[in-house]
């Protein structure tokens, strides 16, 4: 049996709304994730969509999109600060722990992802891969996650 590893790391997160029908990308079905420029779209709900990219890539992605959605009512949206990420290796039963969803790896699968409570804080999870789960969490809850998780972090 392998141990748990949480990794946090550093990404730019753009919240995006708008019409689904004027995206720059195929919408992702519900509760899943797409690319689309070599970044991570999540699904948010049916206006919502967590445009995920590598640190320091902020701008161009808000500009990209603007661009983009000129033509259409939307809403673009520098939301790196407000979540810290976790990269969650081998951790589903630590992470089931506190979380109603059903985890199993046959249910959870890569292309996942979803809004829940981890214990009395908002978390955003995707599943990356077979092993590899992402969690975003407010600054604020960061501490409660990884000591109700527990599992100490690593720095990236």
């Amino acid at each position: 049996m392998t141990a748990e590893t949480l990794v946090a790391v550093d990404l730019a997160q753009i919240d995006l709304r708008a019409d689904p029908r004027a995206l720059p990308f195929k919408s992702p079905e519900p509760n899943t994730s797409t690319m689309w420029s070599g970044r991570d779209v999540l699904w948010l709900g049916p206006d919502e969509w967590l445009v995920v990219g590598d640190p320091g890539t902020e701008g161009s992605i808000q500009r990209e999109l603007e661009g983009a959605m000129t033509d259409h009512h939307h809403s673009v949206v520098d939301v790196s600060a407000n979540r810290i990420v976790f990269e969650l290796v081998d951790g589903l039963e630590a992470l089931s722990s506190g979380c109603g969803l059903d985890l199993h790896p046959s249910r959870w699968t890569p292309g996942m992802c979803a809004q829940t409570l981890f214990g009395g804080a908002q978390v955003i999870l995707q599943r990356l891969d077979e092993r590899t789960t992402r969690v975003f969490v407010r600054p604020s809850f960061a501490d409660y996650f990884v000591d109700r998780l527990g599992v100490a972090p690593q720095l990236s």
